[in-house]
Parts: C-alpha cells; structure tokens; sequence
C-alpha cells in the first residue's frame, strides 16, 4: 500500500492497477465485488473499506468506498503481497481478521505502506485509533490467499464488540466467495478468449490455398501452444503408413516421441474422431477409452509425459466429415493448471478447423506431386520423340538421297511408278519427322525462346507468296487484310513463321477448289491480332475439343482424304503461348472455320 494523507483516513489495503494488469475482462465481476465493498461498509458501521485481490504476487484494487480524492491514487497503483508481512506477524487473529491495535507497533515498523493521519480521537477506552489497522485474509480451498478486505474509520468510533466482529467475519466470509467466483468466471472468459484467438490464428495460418502440409503445420504451432497456455504441441498426420509427425516444445524446438507415439495415434485418433471426444491423460484422470489394446498404449504416453518432464496431456483427433486425418495432443508442465471444459470444447472444434486445412493441404501436395510426375512424364515425351526424330533424319536423309538418284535412270514403266510411290512416303515421314523436331524444340523449357523485333506485315506476305501457288492450282483464292503501318511484336521469325505457314496451308488444304482463304492481321486493343478464314470443310464442335493435341485426327471422312500429321495446330498453339499469346477456333460443320492468334505488341 502507498503512503496515503488524509484526515481520518488511512491503513486501508488497497489495490491498484498494476503495470501488467488493466483489470479483468468480466467487468460484471468487478461490479459485484464493487458491491461487496459498499455493503461491508454500509451495514458493518465504517467509513472506509478496500476490497484487493492478488494477481501476480500483487494486490490489486478492485473495490473501494470512502473519499473520492483517494479512490484515484488507489486503483493506479499496488502494493506486493509481501507488504502484509509487517502487519500479520503483530495482529491479533480474529478467525479471517486480524486486528493490529496502534499500541502494539511503531508506525516505522510497516515499511512506509501504512500510514495513519487521522485529526481525532475519542476518549473512550476502546476508541479507535487513528492507528489501528484491521484486514480479512481472503482464501481458496487450499488456504492461499486470494484477496484482502480492509475497512477502517468506524462509524461509531470504537473498535468492533463481539458482534461486529461475527458480522464482519461473516461479510469476509462471503465476500471471499464472490472473489472466488469472480476469479473462475474471469478463468472461464480468458479460456475462451485464448481459445478463440487460437482457432482464428489456426484459421489464418493454414488457409492459404498454397500451403504445403509443411507449412500448415509449422504455422499452427505457435497459435497453439499460446492459446492454450501449452508447454507444446504434437500433430501425427494419419497417412497410410507410418505418417507424419510435428512435435515442438513450447518455443520452437524439435520434440523426439518414441514409436509407440504414433502407434498412439494410428489407434485412438479415429475412435476419438467418431465419438468426437477428447482424451485427456493426467494423474487422476481416468481416460475411459474401452478397447482392446488401449492401456499399454496410454502407459506409454504417460511414460513419454515423464521423459519430457510434463505433467498431462489434451488431446483430439482431426479431421473433415467422417475422415479422421490426425491426431493432435497439447501437453502442460507439472505447475500448470487442470484442463477446463471450456479448453477441451475448444480443442474438439479446432480438431475440424485443423482438419479441414489437413485435407486441403494432402490434396494440393498430392496435386503437386501428379503435376511433377506429369512434368517429368512429358519431358521424358519431348526428349523420346526428338530422339527418335533424330535418329530417323539420317536413314530418310539417305533414303531420299537414293531415290534421287533413281530418278536419273531411265526406268520402266512399274518400276517407276514404284519409285514414285517410294518418294511420295519418303516426303511424308520427312514432313513428320520436321514437325516432331520442331513440336520438341518449341516445346522444351530448356529452349529458351530469342526474341527480336518481327513485323508480321512482312511475316503474312512471305507465307502467302510461298502457297499462293498451291492455292491458284485449286482455284482456291488467297485475299489479304493488313492493317497500315508496323505490326510488331517481339519473338522468334522462324517459329512465328511456321505456325502461320501451318495455319494458312491448312485452310488451303480444307478448302474446296474454287473457295476463299482470307489472312488478316491488325492491332485491337493493344494486342496484335493474326485472323486465318477459310470457307472449307468446316470443324464439329466435338472435334474442336482436341483439336490442338497432338497427333489429333478429324473424325470427318472428308477431312481424312486429306494428308496430316496431326501436329500442325498442336505446333501453332505451342509457339502461341510461347509468345505470351493464345491460339482461338470458331467453325461450324460445312461452313469454314476462322483461327484467331492474339499475340503481344512489341513493347
């Protein structure tokens, strides 16, 4: 208690707001303890009276009636508990009082906490002195002490008979009660505080769609252990096999469990997930898990508890639906506080929040691992077809090199038409064996593609003039649609080259004699837009669906005459989206189709 001047008023123990302390949440709590106070003072007989509770080794104001000038200076500040010594061991007990008569101390005797001022006396023989000093211990059921209750200033100017004293002994009594009470309703509401902060940060760490299983359950420890005042926390993934375990002390460090742990796991995880409870593992707590196989296992948690020096465990089963996912165990050292009710309805709701982004996270894992597998599946593609393309090259390159020489003989008339048909197929598989060449080097992630400054004006032209001839043979009309001015973009002139040569030799080829192919390309909208429209054969809507895969066939038999590939639109679309653009179809059966490529200016 601080050194308190006044007339009259003084040795009154008070509490007051301590550094670490801003007062309980429950301010219900504080209004009756208020109250408890204003009716000590009111139907006992005294002036003054201070209700203290100790947080932290400190008293702590948390009632007070008497002079307005003092209430101030006594909530602001506090005393420690140690400041009672110099009282208790001279006062007289009185059951919870003790009473210190101003005759039996110095007043330099109480260390400066307690100080008298008072302007009067009576003379009466048991006046009460300025000096007197009398408090109720307030206590739990173990005997510490909780709280202090202080009155001074009696209104009749004596100090307490008999009776005052069995009045003021039953106030205490039940003022000690409603501290008591205050003290687990405030228990009870930081509980749910702490819990319900625990599952929002829970919340928080493990919803980002891009989170490893790793990472969630990283990111959920700390919420964990701090929200459920834990020494540490333990998350055995339930995966088929052995699993996944995260074990951390209370700051961070690793945790080694022993195997018999995960065994724990695998076996009551889903009973506790079914039955949707919570088991708790504690000395004098009886887990009541029936079941063959259960008791040793819980003899091995308890031993594990004892290695790591912990006093019990909570502990839930995660999961999602009727899926149990894992198992999560919160632990606690031998000085901390029984598990509440309100923890274990917390810690079974945070089982579904923990599960819920358990199974999120296996499932984007699982995703990431088919997408590599699918990666290195079409690498290992690429890299086969542009090795057998490789090897094919050099036997064709021969093949064709003879037939030419063939050609020079004079022949017969079988004989030539043999040699006809040989060179015919000796083109087709060279045509193949370009395009699977090309389809890997443009598909290859190790290619990196060289951009330099390409005005497809001039792009259009070139392949235009190359199959107008095809074109004219067939009657089959070639029109040009070039906006004025540049249309550049940045990308290689070979590869923008061949994917409009496909797309523009294939509208001649779908094209029946006497039809019309029209190439357009203007800037819209920023972007350089390339237009190929034919008015041909024209493409399904289901076979649109596939029309860029490679080696994709038509299921149109009047398409089919026609010689193919299958890699021509699978090369456009590959070198489209390798310039940073797209590659679009609108066709309607027998009407014509038109191929839209959209590609970035130069910037």
């Amino acid at each position: 208690m601080r050194q308190l001047h006044g007339p009259g008023y003084a040795s009154v123990p008070v509490l007051h707001s301590h550094p670490d302390h801003t007062g309980w949440s429950d301010s219900s709590a504080r209004a009756v303890l208020q109250l408890m106070v204003e009716a000590v003072a009111e139907m006992i007989g005294f002036e003054v009276a201070a209700l203290s509770v100790v947080l932290d080794g400190h008293l702590i104001t948390m009632g007070y009636t008497g002079p307005e000038e003092f209430r101030a200076h006594l909530y602001e500040n506090a005393d420690p508990v140690s400041a009672l010594d110099s009282v208790l061991h001279r006062a007289e007990p009185w059951g919870r009082l003790h009473f210190l008569a101003a005759e039996n101390y110095e007043p330099e005797d109480l260390d400066g906490h307690w100080v008298v001022v008072a302007d009067h006396q009576t003379d009466e023989p048991d006046a009460w002195h300025p000096h007197d000093v009398l408090v109720g211990l307030l206590t739990d059921d173990d005997g510490g002490l909780i709280g202090v209750l202080s009155v001074d200033r009696p209104v009749s100017g004596r100090r307490p008979d008999a009776r005052q004293r069995r009045l003021l002994e039953r106030y205490a009594a039940q003022t000690e009660r409603a501290v008591l009470t205050a003290f687990e309703r405030e228990e009870l509401v930081q509980q749910v505080a702490h819990a319900e902060t625990a599952r929002r940060l829970i919340r928080a760490a493990s919803m980002p769609a891009h989170a490893s299983l790793e990472a969630v359950l990283q990111s959920t420890h700390r919420p964990l252990v701090e929200g459920f005042s834990a020494a540490g926390s333990w998350i055995q993934v339930l995966d088929h096999g052995v699993g996944r375990g995260y074990a951390r002390a209370r700051d961070g460090d690793p945790v080694t469990l022993s195997d018999r742990m995960a065994e724990l796991a695998q076996a009551l995880a889903p009973r506790l997930w079914r039955d949707q409870r919570v088991l708790v593992i504690a000395d004098g707590v009886d887990p009541e898990l029936p079941g063959p196989g259960v008791e040793p296992l819980l003899e091995a948690a308890r031993q594990q508890l004892a290695e790591l020096d912990l006093a019990s465990a909570l502990a839930v089963a995660l999961g999602t639906g009727t899926e149990c996912l894992g198992f999560l165990v919160l632990t606690r050292e031998k000085d901390g506080p029984p598990w509440s009710s309100i923890e274990a309805a917390s810690a079974l709701q945070i089982g579904h929040d923990l599960g819920a982004a358990l199974m999120t996270a296996r499932a984007l894992e699982r995703e990431r691992n088919l997408v590599s597998e699918l990666q290195q599946l079409d690498d290992y593609r690429s890299q086969l077809i542009a090795t057998l393309s490789h090897e094919l090259r050099t036997p064709l390159t021969v093949i064709s090199g003879n037939l030419e020489l063939l050609g020079d003989l004079e022949l017969e008339e079988l004989a030539d038409r043999y040699h006809q048909a040989m060179k015919r197929g000796t083109t087709r598989m060279q045509k193949v064996v370009d395009d699977l060449l090309l389809l890997a080097r443009v598909s290859d992630p190790r290619h990196p593609l060289v951009r330099v400054p390409v005005d497809l004006r001039d792009t259009v032209r070139e392949v235009t003039g190359l199959i107008d001839s095809a074109a004219q043979t067939r009657g089959v009309e070639l029109h040009l649609l070039l906006e004025p001015g540049p249309l550049e973009v940045a990308g290689d002139p070979t590869e923008l080259d061949r994917m409009l040569g496909n797309l523009v030799s294939n509208a001649v080829k779908y094209t029946p004699d006497g039809g019309r192919v029209t190439v357009s390309a203007r800037h819209d909208e920023g972007r350089v837009v390339l237009t190929v429209s034919d008015d041909g054969l024209g493409i399904s809507e289901e076979d649109q669906l596939g029309l860029f895969r490679a080696f994709f066939r038509t299921t149109n038999p009047d398409a089919l005459v026609q010689p193919g590939t299958g890699l021509g639109l699978t090369i456009v679309a590959t070198i489209a989206e390798r310039h940073g653009g797209t590659v679009e179809v609108r066709s309607r059966l027998g009407e014509g189709s038109t191929f839209t490529v959209t590609l970035p200016p130069l910037s």
